[in-house]
């Protein structure tokens, strides 16, 4: 144990020292560079406000987009750019969310391999090439997970969650979109789609590695310089709180139940961020030693785990309560988990589960934010979420001043016991 103690101090230590560089390229693409030293490598991440929110009536329209770019480019087969990026032992790889639209690498940051590379990279970033075989490759890829999806009662339901929470909004869709939506998209959609938002002022470029501050700076240049400058997307509308209660139950042919029961969120400047996540860690956030997993898994026995989190998004996310269970124990499932959570609400934090709670996210935070990767991952947020640059360093000292009040008052004001979504996807018994 005094290993492990000594060994998160030091953790700790390293990160409390981590210095976030941040500014704005002549462009207007915002940057947030942190210098390593130990390992010679660089990771990039490029963070687009490009993601399914900005899908318009073409559902699917952002993540094919997305998938596309390293396909081919006006000088380069995909081929081609495989090659280019396998002979510098670099990983190229995109990802399309609801909220962000990614595009990232990973290299040596040996100046000769650090150069070939970022070439290669500015140049699928800067001049793709949507040609008519890979998009319909890739409609053919996304046709075949929809109908997957079909046969899945976990994403039947988490679609399903979505449209009932995000009604009427941007976030309502799923990323991937439908038969329907795919089958109306064309080259000309993703031009447009990349022409208005893979631009300089709507980007936000993380940088971690072993570089210095003036070679992070031409790096982001080099990026920034190769897209047109564009304007920033406007902001979506914030998703409004539930005006009413919604039961939803939807028949599957299995021999159990997923049920999700929760309500509209927050986004990671919510005023108590906080301590609704220190709550959240202990009333379904920490696994096997939550209350709610004492509560149905340990004491009845009515599912394997269950768990609740907070998705924090742009415009409001959800809270959500995940329960897999057994068809004939899902109305006793269910029961259970919103007298819980009502009993959670309404009543105080015992005081050593509070501080057992403390010191679980304070000492595994300065784990999660050992890696080069996972600082890449926070860069990121901190820059296309706007959060305080002080957001890392700060963080363990905000949880460890909440007290089992400010978690009570917290959740009452967020969670409405009378205006939940409580879906089930299941065999009804």
């Amino acid at each position: 144990m005094r290993v492990i103690a000594l060994f998160l101090i030091l953790v700790s230590s390293a990160h409390a020292k981590l210095n976030i560089e941040h500014w704005k390229t002549p462009e207007g693409a915002r940057v947030l560079f942190a210098q390593t030293k130990g390992l010679p490598m660089l990771d990039v991440q490029l963070n687009f406000d490009a993601a399914s929110s900005r899908d318009g009536d073409k559902f699917g329209l952002a993540k094919l987009t997305n998938s596309l770019l390293g396909t081919a480019t006006k000088y380069h087969s995909e081929e081609q750019i495989i090659e280019s990026f396998e002979s510098v032992g670099a990983e190229f790889s995109t990802s399309s969310l609801k909220d962000m639209a990614i595009v990232s690498m990973r290299t040596l940051s040996r100046n000769d391999i650090l150069k070939r590379s970022l070439n290669i990279f500015t140049e699928v970033i800067s001049q793709p090439k949507f040609e008519q075989k890979y998009l319909s490759r890739e409609k053919k890829q996304n046709l075949r997970s929809i109908k997957a999806g079909k046969q899945s009662p976990a994403t039947v339901a988490s679609l399903a969650f979505d449209e009932a929470v995000f009604t009427g909004h941007a976030y309502a869709h799923a990323k991937i979109g439908t038969e329907d939506s795919i089958g109306r998209i064309s080259i000309d959609d993703l031009n447009e789609h990349y022409k208005e938002y893979y631009v300089a002022k709507n980007l936000t470029i993380a940088l971690v590695g072993d570089i210095s501050k003036t070679h992070a700076k031409q790096i982001a240049r080099q990026i920034s310089h190769g897209l047109n400058m564009g304007k920033k997307a406007r902001k979506n509308p914030i998703v409004k709180p539930l005006e009413k209660s919604q039961n939803i139950h939807i028949d599957f042919p299995s021999k159990q139940t997923h049920l999700l029961i929760g309500q509209t969120g927050i986004n990671r400047s919510h005023i108590d961020y906080y301590s609704l996540y220190l709550g959240n860690h202990i009333f379904g956030g920490s696994g096997l030693t939550s209350i709610l997993s004492d509560e149905i898994r340990e004491q009845r026995g009515l599912a394997y785990s269950t768990f609740s989190y907070f998705t924090k998004m742009q415009s409001n996310g959800y809270f959500l309560i995940k329960v897999q269970t057994k068809n004939s124990q899902a109305d006793q499932a269910r029961d259970i988990a919103i007298e819980t959570l009502k009993n959670f609400v309404n009543n105080p934090i015992d005081k050593e589960n509070l501080q057992d709670a403390k010191d679980n996210i304070i000492g595994g935070f300065a784990l999660e934010t050992s890696s080069n990767a996972n600082i890449l991952t926070y860069l990121s947020i901190i820059g296309f979420y706007d959060l305080p640059l002080d957001y890392l360093s700060s963080f363990t000292g905000k949880i460890k001043d909440i007290g089992a009040i400010d978690i009570q008052k917290s959740y009452k004001k967020l969670i409405d016991m009378d205006k939940l979504v409580v879906l089930t996807v299941g065999s009804q018994e």
